[in-house]
């Protein structure tokens, strides 16, 4: 078997550890010892398996403790990746080490209702191998351009492009396969994926503007109708909407009122999100388009709600407005501008947004998504540390405690002060380093926050940016629970213990001691918020006090099971208090008797 397939399986097996997923964790036996008839030679003697028993099968998974995400990972106790696993059914046991064999396990396992979706898996996994070797042969042919200094790059927005592209080659930490565009072809990859870096012109659709909301006056880089092969007084009846060529390709017909422009016009460059281009000729607005594609879960198709539209302008309006009023959040962040976008009614094939980036912000700015942080450079070394070089004087543990000090002040001031929760993944929270190396946060795409209006309500009262504004009901939460459980699974897994353990794997410091930065800074907020009169009670309770943090279960609800399966209304809300607290450990003593503490219970 390759390593990408090796890779794609450790991945697989452990998220599925990770969310329990049919008790494969809560409904095991775990023991050191197999049973005679049975025997593994890659292992050693002490190796911990859990023994899951099915109706049709008995698995043997060779396991070791973890305090990272979840208390069981998918390996050999020496500290090597997992060499697969036994299944004993009608008196015969078989090795098996694939993901194609997982899949068959989980099949096994699951309500019929679940078994297309497994089917449907198998082949993202199967197109993640393939995307990954691509994808790896792109970084090894742009190893040159990567290395060069990102703040010897002459404008802005080339700054955010290679960063874009850096974080491309990178796989989102706890979907194993997200380097899946499921959708694309190798020709697609190739012109459209920000690995590639290649430029291409943006299609055009004029629609009869009886059938047309937009949200205000399109950007002065928006074609005539003459420019995209149609005649001038089209411009009399109909709107132009761009496309992305994939998914012109996709439509096997055009509803009426919509006509496809002959010409192609505005060469772009995809970002890390595919779906949003840069303009070439205008770099500080980039273009969001629908595109048939599915990534991070084989529900979760690249379309645009259009409600969207409209959310992520509140948003936009809502965080500037606090950031010019608010003195604990002045200087730290600033936000795109994402007024205008245009839709056909409820459709989301036929919508788009224009996200324009402030030029009086990003200028002399290099902006970095955190999604790039940890990406491995060809030098080995990790692109964060190239930035601490280059805006830190070298000193990585400086950048790493400035890094985590803004998300705290940030994140936990919306939470505790507003009852606002950002869905700040690492594609959307956009790092701007100044020349002095001062970072702040530059924000976008926030149409799927959280609000807890018993808290916002406090503010709302003085402000002219109201609730009821909102389109998509489930921004606003009954509790503030919610706000917890954001702030966990995004800010504090994606954005920090990620990178933590990105840096810790490198030798850079250990885990422990970076752990113990983040707790002593989320610490120190919290203290300050309450010295401030504001509730901390459940944040404390949940972030420092807890021997659990809130983990995503993506991989369950967005791939593997049914909704009836699931139970999952949301699947980008779908969450397990399962992950082992690593702010309780905070040196190398508490996580070693903490994984001894693990092991010792099966006993």
């Amino acid at each position: 078997m390759n390593d990408n397939a090796l890779y794609l399986t450790q991945r697989l097996v452990d998220t599925c550890l990770r969310e329990d997923l049919f008790g494969l964790v809560s409904q095991s036996q775990f023991n050191t010892e197999l049973p005679a008839t049975l025997s593994l030679s890659p292992y050693p003697s002490e190796q911990v398996w859990a023994i899951f028993v099915h109706a049709d099968c008995t698995l043997y998974l060779p396991v070791t403790p973890s305090y990272y995400m979840q208390r069981w990972g998918y390996g050999s106790s020496n500290g090597t990746g997992g060499n697969g696993w036994l299944i004993e059914k009608n008196g015969q046991v078989e090795l098996q080490q694939h993901y194609s064999d997982w899949i068959k396990l989980l099949k096994a396992c699951a309500h019929d209702s679940s078994h297309s979706l497994l089917d449907g898996y198998l082949q993202e996994l199967e197109c993640a191998e393939k995307h990954k070797v691509l994808c790896d042969s792109a970084f090894n042919q742009h190893s040159e351009s990567l290395m060069q200094p990102i703040s010897q790059l002459e404008h802005w927005s080339h700054k955010l492009l290679r960063a874009d592209q850096i974080a491309s080659y990178l796989d989102h930490p706890y979907y194993p396969t997200a380097r899946a565009k499921f959708g694309l072809n190798d020709e697609d990859l190739a012109q459209y994926a920000p690995e590639f870096a290649q430029s291409f012109a943006l299609r055009w659709l004029a629609i009869d503007k009886s059938l047309v909301t937009l949200t205000s006056s399109q950007p002065q880089c928006w074609p005539t109708m003459e420019q995209v092969g149609l005649p001038a007084d089209f411009a009399q009846s109909h709107e132009l909407f761009p496309a992305h060529p994939l998914t012109l390709q996709s439509l096997k017909s055009l509803p009426d009122g919509i006509i496809e422009a002959p010409s192609p016009y505005l060469d772009v460059t995809p970002t890390l999100s595919v779906r949003t281009v840069v303009v070439n000729q205008a770099p500080q607005i980039h273009i969001k388009v629908p595109l048939i594609m599915r990534s991070l879960g084989t529900k979760n198709i690249r379309l645009i709600k259009p409600s969207t539209l409209y959310d992520g302008h509140w948003f936009e309006r809502l965080l500037t407005h606090l950031e010019q009023t608010d003195q604990d959040l002045q200087g730290t962040l600033f936000h795109c501008n994402e007024k205008h976008g245009g839709h056909v009614g409820d459709d989301k094939t036929f919508a788009y947004i224009v996200r324009e980036y402030p030029i009086s912000h990003s200028q002399d700015k290099a902006l970095v998504p955190v999604a790039a942080l940890a990406s491995p450079m060809p030098d080995g070394r990790l692109f964060l540390e190239h930035l601490a070089d280059q805006y830190y004087e070298q000193d990585t543990l400086a950048w790493f405690k400035d890094y985590v000090d803004l998300l705290s002040k940030v994140h936990l001031t919306l939470w505790i002060r507003y009852g606002i929760a950002l869905e700040s993944n690492q594609q959307n929270a956009i790092i701007a380093f100044d020349e002095q190396g001062k970072m702040t946060l530059a924000m976008k795409d926030n149409d799927a926050a959280r609000i807890w209006p018993e808290r916002f309500g406090a503010f709302e009262q003085y402000s002219p940016i109201k609730c009821d504004q909102l389109l998509d009901q489930r921004i606003k939460v009954d509790d503030e629970l919610a706000l917890g459980q954001m702030f966990t699974t995004i800010t504090l897994q994606l954005d920090i213990a990620a990178i933590v353990e990105a840096i810790a794997k490198r030798g850079v410091a250990t885990s422990a001691e970076l752990y113990k930065t983040v707790a002593a800074s989320l610490s120190q907020q919290l203290d300050q918020l309450s010295r401030q009169g504001h509730d901390i009670t459940l944040a404390k309770e949940m972030l420092l006090d807890s021997p659990n943090l809130y983990a995503k279960y993506l991989l369950s609800s967005g791939s593997l099971l049914s909704k009836e399966a699931s139970g999952a209304s949301d699947i980008n809300k779908f969450y397990g208090l399962s992950a082992p607290n690593f702010l309780l450990l905070t040196s190398e003593e508490a996580q070693h008797a903490y994984l001894e503490s693990v092991k010792q219970s099966i006993s």
